[in-house]
This record gives C-alpha cells, sequence and structure tokens, in this order.
C-alpha cells in the first residue's frame, strides 16, 4: 500500500514531457511589454509557418508561467526569422482558465 502511494506521488511529480515541432521558418513574432494589457497573461509568443493558423508558441505570464525566455533567446529567435532559418520548438501544453496553451522551453536554429 505505502508502495503504491509513492508510485502514485511521483507519478503526479513527474512534469510532462515536451513535444518538438518540426523545423519551420517563423511566420510571426511577438514580444509584449510590460504595459501591455496581455502582458499579465502572456510575455510573447511565435507563429510558425508549418501551423500558423491552429497554434501559437507562448512563453511567460499567467498562461505560461515559469516558462519566461531569456532577452538572448528572443534576439535569437528574431535574427532566424529576418534570415529565414528553419526554427523547431520544444513546448509543454500548459493549462489556465480551462484552455490549453503551448508553451516555449526551449528551441533549434538551422539552415535549410
Amino acid at each position: 500500500m505505502r508502495v503504491l502511494a509513492v508510485v502514485a506521488a511521483m507519478a503526479i511529480a513527474t512534469p510532462a514531457a515536451a513535444e518538438t515541432t518540426p523545423p519551420t521558418a517563423i511566420h510571426q513574432l511577438m514580444v509584449l511589454e510590460p504595459g501591455d494589457a496581455s502582458y499579465k497573461l502572456f510575455h510573447g509568443a511565435v507563429w510558425l509557418e508549418h501551423d500558423k493558423a491552429s497554434f501559437n508558441y507562448q512563453w511567460g505570464g499567467l498562461q505560461c508561467k515559469g516558462r519566461e525566455l531569456s532577452e538572448t533567446s528572443i534576439q535569437l529567435l528574431f535574427a532566424a526569422f529576418r534570415n529565414e532559418y528553419q526554427v523547431a520548438i520544444e513546448y509543454i501544453v500548459s493549462e489556465y482558465k480551462g484552455k490549453t496553451f503551448r508553451c516555449v522551453t526551449g528551441f533549434t536554429i538551422s539552415k535549410s
């Protein structure tokens, strides 16, 4: 009985594994500043060419709590966008107020 309780506790404490998008171009990049009305919810988002109509990948705020991108990472994403490099986003799915969000946990930039 005690072993079962420990196994159940470990299953709950285990963070979700990150998923990875296929490499594709960045369609759009949004960075919010603290004065923006949406900043409390998220701090930025990226839309990828392959699924831009269905998803965006966010960071920071209440929707992606604890999933911040550094200033350097944001600059790297912009450079990839500007130079038309391929980007694969690593993300986890987060839930906030009954809605799901894809939260960036990392990314890989490559030449096509």
